[in-house]
């Protein structure tokens, strides 16, 4: 981050706070929902699959208030509903109370991730929007390697302190910027004042204008069937282990591919994505597409050896760390600058993808032999890379006038 504006930093850093907290609860709620509150599997399933989904469609406006209204004071709203989020959760005892204060807590932090990357947008020149985006995902990777085994801990306690100490930690950052963000003045890039015709659009216009940008659909499926790929790969792999191996065996993989992957990405991510620019993404896109293939190829052939699996995960990951900043750079690079917000609200609905990661492998699994999974997984692939070429070789939409 060196060289960073203060509010890049604050916000970056923040943004680990945050995936921390959530580390510490989201990987064992459905553990919590059974030990403690004694729902049966469907009504899990029912919790964790609605309050994700409407996490993830409130994505889309919650792009649009970014463009209307104030950034700090978004960023301010989000963190305080998702404290208090977490500190309500332990006193949820119903199924619609616990979906509720679970799609806030993904609501908020969907709205907070949405307004950072609009945030690198007005503050940083293109060529270190990417190196703040893969900063970020570093930090997100960390955040998630810190969370569960401190989880872990507090939960020999008691149940709930981790759900406590992550409303602590949101509490705390919060009150934390509402001292910095006021000393950091405005952005030196484009704002909303230099846009008025942001404020004249409302939201069914805007989607409008979403939706006539063919770009940016095309854009938005490629990343939901990327994301389908690299979105639940975890539970991809020990979901295919246990059905074609044994549960034993599944726990032994898991146990170390995880560490592989998040130290492939904490220690390449930089390094790679200082080298990648704007008029390169598409060849950038069609390397990291090939990692992923030559990966799948690998989870097919290591059978039972853990070096393989271990390999295999690690050209994987290679694939992951190249995609994901530019699958952010290709929206930022189409995005008016008075919509920032909304576009990258729309490319958040990509997320959908990884949600569908866990059904797609269930009923794979149900019907197909084993490794029929991961060559669905590569034709995901190749449809992804498809979308993406077809998106880069169209033309710019026309900007939007100003409605009167």
């Amino acid at each position: 981050m060196k060289g960073f504006p203060p509010v890049i930093r604050a916000l970056l850093l923040t943004s680990l706070v945050l995936t921390i907290g959530r580390g510490l609860t989201l990987p064992f709620f459905a553990i919590y929902l059974s030990q403690q509150r004694h729902f049966a599997p469907e009504r899990i399933g029912m919790v964790l699959g609605a309050s994700l989904t409407l996490g993830i469609v409130f994505s889309l406006y919650g792009g649009y208030l970014v463009d209307r209204f104030n950034k700090h004071r978004l960023i301010l709203c989000a963190m305080a509903a998702f404290a208090l989020s977490f500190f309500l959760l332990p006193f949820s005892t119903g199924t619609a109370s616990m979906i509720g204060l679970l799609a806030l807590v993904n609501s908020a932090y969907s709205l907070y991730s949405i307004t950072l990357k609009a945030s690198i947008a007005e503050w940083l020149s293109v060529e270190r929007r990417i190196q703040a985006f893969s900063a970020n995902y570093t930090l997100v990777n960390v955040g998630w390697a810190i969370g569960p085994p401190l989880s872990v801990v507090l939960a020999k306690s008691s149940s709930v302190l981790p759900f406590y100490l992550s409303g602590l930690l949101a509490a705390a950052a919060t009150l934390t910027l509402v001292w910095l963000l006021p000393r950091y003045g405005h952005p030196p890039l484009a704002s909303t004042a230099d846009h008025p015709v942001a404020d004249k659009i409302n939201f069914r216009q805007t989607l409008d204008t979403l939706r006539r940008d063919k770009r940016l659909i095309y854009f938005t499926l490629g990343g939901a069937l990327g994301c389908l790929v690299i979105g639940q790969f975890a539970s991809c792999i020990s979901q295919y282990l246990i059905v074609a191996f044994d549960s034993e065996f599944a726990y032994q993989v898991v146990g170390i591919i995880l560490p592989v992957n998040a130290g492939i990405v904490i220690t390449l991510q930089y390094i790679i994505s200082r080298n990648i620019r704007r008029e390169t993404l598409m060849r950038w896109l069609m390397v990291g597409s090939l990692f992923f293939l030559i990966g799948l190829v690998g989870f097919i052939l290591a059978n039972h050896s853990i070096v393989y699996w271990m390999i295999a995960v690690a050209i994987f990951s290679l694939g992951e760390i190249i995609i994901t900043p530019v699958e952010y750079l290709f929206i930022d690079f189409i995005a008016p600058p008075h919509l920032k917000g909304s576009y990258y609200g729309m490319q958040s609905l990509s997320n959908l993808g990884g949600a569908a990661n866990p059904l797609v492998t269930g009923l794979s699994l149900a019907y197909t032999p084993p490794l029929t999974l991961f060559y669905l997984l590569m034709c995901a692939t190749l449809a992804s890379l498809w979308l993406f070429h077809r998106g880069f070789n169209k033309k710019l939409m026309p900007r939007v006038q100003a409605v009167e």
